[in-house]
């Protein structure tokens, strides 16, 4: 009785085991080691400007991320955040992943109404803004293209005419609008495709 008893409990223990012996995979890939499994090339986007800590032992790095509660369009900005968003480039455009279900656009809008900002990346429910514009890897620094003009991987953090804050860029060579600070944007992220 004692033995049946034993094998019972071994049985009991081990059976959980092979229900765990077949994983899920997604067209072949079965490392769990990063999101970017899921969505090939999706990278948190990290900000370097003159404001940055890198090196420091306290170190919390400014990361692009999006102005409003989680999942809802916004405004992009520039902040550091513990918990950054992932975002990704799908034919030549920037994308916004929260979760399965709310992947937002990040369109380029001319806000020429704010003097000296022409540019200003908002996240939004569809494709929109400036028309013909192509996002890009130069390394591991974010490029945005139009035509012949592109931003030289040079971003703006500054606030836009109502007050709240904003990341912006220029298609040309422009000295950086009062009050606002001068960032790049890298993906350090290894398995990010080109």
């Amino acid at each position: 009785m004692a033995l049946a008893a034993m094998l019972l409990a071994i049985a009991s223990y081990l059976a959980p085991l092979l229900f765990v012996s077949a994983l899920p995979s997604f067209e072949g890939i079965t490392s769990w080691d990063s999101i970017s499994t899921l969505v090939p090339g999706m990278t948190h986007l990290e900000g370097l400007g003159p404001i940055t800590t890198q090196g420091e032992p306290s170190h919390v790095p400014f990361y692009m991320s999006v102005a409003a509660p989680r999942g809802l369009p916004g405004n992009v900005t520039v902040y550091r955040n513990k918990s950054p968003p992932l975002f990704y480039i799908h034919q030549n455009q920037l994308w916004h992943y929260h979760n399965e279900s709310t992947i937002l656009p990040v369109n380029v809008h001319n806000s020429t109404q704010a003097a000296g900002l022409p540019l200003q990346l908002i996240t939004e429910q569809k494709p929109g803004g400036v028309t013909g514009g192509r996002w890009r890897w130069q390394g591991t620094m974010l490029f945005y293209e139009n035509g012949p003009q592109n931003n030289q991987g040079l971003f703006y953090s500054c606030q836009d005419v109502n007050g709240l804050n904003g990341l912006f860029l220029f298609l040309q060579c422009s000295p950086p609008p009062q009050g606002c600070t001068p960032f790049t944007i890298h993906s350090f992220t290894s398995n990010r495709l080109s």
